[in-house]
């Protein structure tokens, strides 16, 4: 998908009950791509202590 500038891009998502709009816009000092960017808050939080499958499971 390739945003123009100045040109949102809506996507309509429906989950259950709940209908999920999302409008997004290329900015024009934008350093990195939308995947770029998701991939490094995944990696940034793979060694969070906040969440921990292991204590998750054993708590279940």
């Amino acid at each position: 998908m390739n945003l123009q500038k100045d040109k949102p891009c809506v996507t309509q998502m429906s989950i259950g009950d709940t209908l999920y709009i999302v409008e997004s816009i290329a900015a024009e000092t934008a350093t990195e791509t939308a995947y770029d960017k998701v991939k490094r808050l995944i990696s940034d939080n793979v060694n969070s202590t906040k969440y921990s499958p292991e204590k998750a499971q054993k708590s279940a």
